[in-house]
């Protein structure tokens, strides 16, 4: 026989656990349908579609990150409506992030007989899209191949420039079409490098893409003037140059020179002292249309290199332009020293920048595009040539044997107020070049940020095509 405990029956303790179970389970489904029951909008109210009569309540439900929550995320969580959120009855909602609320329409509202509407509303992290700047990094990147270097130039912009002999930075430009670039109807520039901290003009920083001509449009004068004016040697202010009027929009009425590359026509451009000019002619070579759609005004670094005949590693460095050309050092540095010298007697005001669409290369940009090593990064610009380091410019692209180039950069000294820096065509950086000289100018400008990589190897057979992003 089998023994067990005597258990006397208690039906009054059996009830009340019974109602305490259903209490709990009253107060939980009250949780729950609070949790859902956010808010409700009762009939006759106001629609973005118009007036909705008695479509009956209306209740919200968040999920962030598929979790049911109290609480919407705010506006600067880092979250935005996902496109599965959906409501019952036919009722469809949109979400604006800039107003930070649901919008809902009810233009196919069907009522059934539970007309409460029930809208979901599903958070997801935003996830923002790379800028056009940081598809081209991304890409160029990934195209830098073996023998191309995609490098930090190390100053405090941090900005990735193509070093070595030839890179892969081949791109077409100044094309008659832009849909359709090829190389009966495109020329061949090539990218300096992705510059970042680049000024608008509007205080608006970004990331841009810096491109030069790969051949010369000729050989010009920086800046020329009367006899009467620093010698007839010219005037080392990039704002009033000579150059500057002929590459940029705006000065048509210049009787040499005005705006003639851009415009794309011929004209009189200046190539000597005392104002000396000859003709010359954009017809073909000038910026197109569909090139000026491309390029981004920005502003422009113009301060001056000190004129030396003696450099060292302790103020001649690649590091050391990039700085002068940034600093607030101008080119008349003779002004107050030598009141009376007919080298100095401009009377033109002198800017640290420059607001524009067509420049030049500076300086340093031809000191950080070699691929020499430290015994290039450690050795002054002007003394490659001195030093007999060849290893410095015979693996520098920017290098062009042959052709003595203008650079953006003037140079101040204590007589005279028309010196600039030139790249020689035996590598030298020299910075005592008299204005008015004509050397080869290779047009230099920013693309709009906006403008994206959008193929292309970088090679001369296979450049880089580029395009404003939608």
């Amino acid at each position: 026989m089998k023994l067990e405990r005597f258990k006397e029956k208690n039906n009054k303790k059996k009830s009340i656990i019974t109602f305490t179970i259903c209490c709990v389970l009253l107060i939980v489904g009250a949780f729950f349908y609070q949790s859902f029951a956010l808010f409700e909008t009762r009939e006759n109210f106001n629609l973005i579609n118009g007036n909705v009569s008695d479509p009956g309540d209306l209740y919200f439900a968040y999920y962030v990150d598929d979790v049911l929550t109290y609480d919407m995320p705010s506006k600067d969580s880092g979250y935005t409506m996902s496109s599965k959120s959906n409501c019952t009855n036919g009722v469809t909602i949109t979400w604006d992030d800039e107003e930070w609320m649901a919008k809902v329409y009810y233009k196919n509202y069907q009522k059934e007989k539970n007309s409460r509407v029930k809208c979901y509303l599903y958070f997801e992290e935003k996830i923002i899209p790379p800028s056009p700047s940081d598809a081209v990094k991304e890409y160029i990147l990934a195209k830098a191949l073996e023998g191309t270097i995609l490098e930090e130039d190390g100053t405090e912009d941090h900005n990735m420039r193509y070093i070595g002999v030839n890179p892969r930075n081949y791109v077409y430009f100044n094309c008659d079409d832009n849909s359709n670039p090829t190389a009966e109807t495109c020329e061949l520039w090539r990218i300096i490098g992705v510059m970042n901290n680049i000024d608008d003009g509007t205080g608006n920083k970004e990331t841009r893409i810096k491109l030069i001509r790969n051949e010369s449009i000729g050989s010009y004068s920086w800046d020329t003037s009367d006899s009467a004016i620093n010698n007839g040697y010219g005037v080392n202010e990039w704002s009033q140059a000579d150059v500057m009027k002929l590459l940029n929009p705006g000065y048509d009425d210049e009787s040499v020179g005005g705006s003639l590359y851009w415009n794309r026509t011929a004209g009189t451009c200046y190539n000597g002292a005392n104002n000396g000019s000859s003709s010359c002619d954009f017809s073909n070579i000038g910026l197109s249309s569909e090139a000026k759609l491309l390029i981004g005004e920005a502003i422009w670094n113009t301060g001056s290199v000190e004129k030396k005949t003696s450099w060292s590693a302790s103020d001649g460095l690649s590091s050391h332009f990039y700085k002068y050309e940034r600093s607030s050092n101008v080119g008349d540095a003779c002004r107050d020293m030598c009141a009376n010298c007919r080298g100095c007697n401009d009377t033109i005001k002198r800017n640290i920048t420059w607001t524009g669409y067509v420049g030049l290369m500076y300086s340093s940009d031809y000191g950080y595009a070699t691929s020499g090593g430290t015994t290039c990064s450690n050795s002054a610009l002007p003394n490659w040539t001195k030093e007999g380091k060849t290893i410095c410019y015979n693996n520098d692209w920017l290098y062009k044997s042959g052709f003595i180039q203008w650079t953006m950069t003037p140079a101040s000294y204590t007589n005279a107020a028309y010196y600039g820096v030139t790249i020689q065509n035996n590598g030298w950086v020299r910075t005592e070049a008299t204005m008015n000289v004509p050397n080869y100018i290779f047009p230099t400008l920013y693309l709009k940020s906006n403008v994206q990589i959008m193929g292309g190897e970088g090679t001369q057979i296979e450049p880089f095509v580029i395009a404003l992003s939608e």
